[in-house]
């Protein structure tokens, strides 16, 4: 028997559940015995849920899950940053195995939890962290083996993605964007991780500092959300040719790195430009297979319970190394000194303001009750720059880069 220890019963808790129920029989003549969830720890055991778990043993004390010997795999899908990290280095220094579907948990702890996995000679893998049910993850790891990776990135996030889709195709604004998300179920009732750029910003954070083989944290990386983003935006990039994704990207330059998550105007031509719904698309540049990518669905709980799955099966044959992928490479962060052309959108507009701006102006818009400008290539500081001498909040403006 391969005993499991199951933590949260949410959206991603029941797909695990349900897929382990819908494939039991096929995963037991994969594995020659049976997987088996021992006990299922929930906040709340009173609370209605759509699938019958009178067959299972659900607890509120994680006490229950580490003190039973016959669980060889703690598997995380609770959403929860601070207690189930607590959780998941309890189960490393107990000897039980960890997967975890979490982004917040594993980009704050990555280090941290996968040297702990290496001392104890034991999996802690996190596939289902990144891109849903994209295996982007294995693949990265696979590639390290004989690529140099120089770049990595894309769209990562399927509810801001979805967003954008539906303004840009049905012409919605975005609270009518984002209220269609949220009843569907992909946004969040506060969707701030999402719409600000976080969410995008955690899953690149573990996808670079693997990919580049150095830390890059979370603070390293240059950040800017689709919040702000208006029906005049897409109206303009769409006479332009092209379209608003929101791209987390980093890469190597030289000795150092850049990395940020901020909105882009594409190519309708571009293969990341035609990445609709909520889907995501991941791209990794090796010095020796060149370029890749990953397409599929970015959010959902059978998507993303599939990625965990993996990894438990992964486990299960013995397929993991217990080796900390985490490289030691001293790359400085070089984000600051970041040029390009952007677009540029503010909230308001008089002479005195667009006169302000002329020396980076390359192209103007709109003006009007609001100034809309592409910018020269040139340093994104130069442009935080000016917004900040002209007093304009983050509140009173929307930025993205213009992607050659």
């Amino acid at each position: 028997m391969i005993g499991v220890g199951l933590l949260g019963l949410g959206t991603v808790g029941t797909g695990i559940v349900e897929i382990l129920e819908d494939r039991k029989k096929e995963l037991e003549e994969l594995l020659g015995e049976p997987v088996v969830i021992r006990k299922i720890l929930v906040l709340n055991k009173k609370k209605p849920r759509k699938l019958n778990t009178d067959r299972y043993v659900i607890t509120t004390d994680f006490k229950d899950l580490i003190n039973d010997k016959d669980i060889q795999i703690i598997l995380e899908a609770t959403g929860d940053q601070d207690r189930a990290y607590g959780y998941l280095k309890e189960a490393l220094i107990g000897g039980k195995h960890v997967v975890s579907a979490n982004k917040a948990l594993v980009s704050k702890h990555l280090e941290e939890l996968s040297l702990l996995a290496e001392e104890k000679g034991l999996a802690f893998l996190y596939e289902a962290s990144v891109a849903g049910g994209i295996p982007v993850l294995k693949a990265l790891k696979d590639q390290l083996r004989l690529n140099r990776i120089n770049k990595i990135g894309g769209i990562v996030n399927g509810t801001c993605n979805f967003i954008l889709t539906r303004m840009g195709d049905e012409g919605l604004d975005y609270s009518q964007a984002l209220k269609e998300a949220q009843e569907i179920g992909y946004a969040e009732l506060d969707p701030r991780d999402d719409v600000e750029g976080l969410d995008s910003l955690r899953k690149l954070r573990i996808l670079a500092s693997l990919a580049l083989q150095t830390r890059v944290g979370e603070e390293d990386i240059l950040l800017e959300g689709i919040e702000g983003i208006s029906k005049l935006d897409l109206e303009l990039a769409n006479k332009l040719g092209r379209r608003f994704k929101l791209i987390a990207t980093a890469r190597r330059v030289g000795v150092g790195f850049e990395a940020q998550v901020m909105p882009s105007l594409l190519k309708k031509e571009s293969q990341l430009s035609g990445v609709c719904g909520a889907y995501n698309m991941v791209e990794l540049t090796g010095d020796k297979i060149g370029s890749l990518s990953f397409y599929g669905l970015g959010a959902g709980g059978l998507p993303t319970a599939n990625a965990a799955l993996s990894d438990l099966l992964d486990i299960a044959v013995g397929s993991y190394s217990s080796k900390s992928p985490l490289g030691q490479e001293a790359l400085t962060n070089l984000g600051g000194k970041l040029e390009a052309s952007f677009y540029l959108r503010i909230n308001k507009y008089n002479c005195e303001l667009e006169q302000a701006f002329k020396p980076i102006i390359e192209e103007l818009l709109f003006s009007g009750t609001q100034l809309v400008v592409l910018t020269k290539k040139l340093p994104l500081k130069e442009i935080y720059y000016q917004l900040e001498s002209q007093s304009i909040s983050k509140n009173d403006y929307f930025l993205a880069r213009l992607e050659a």
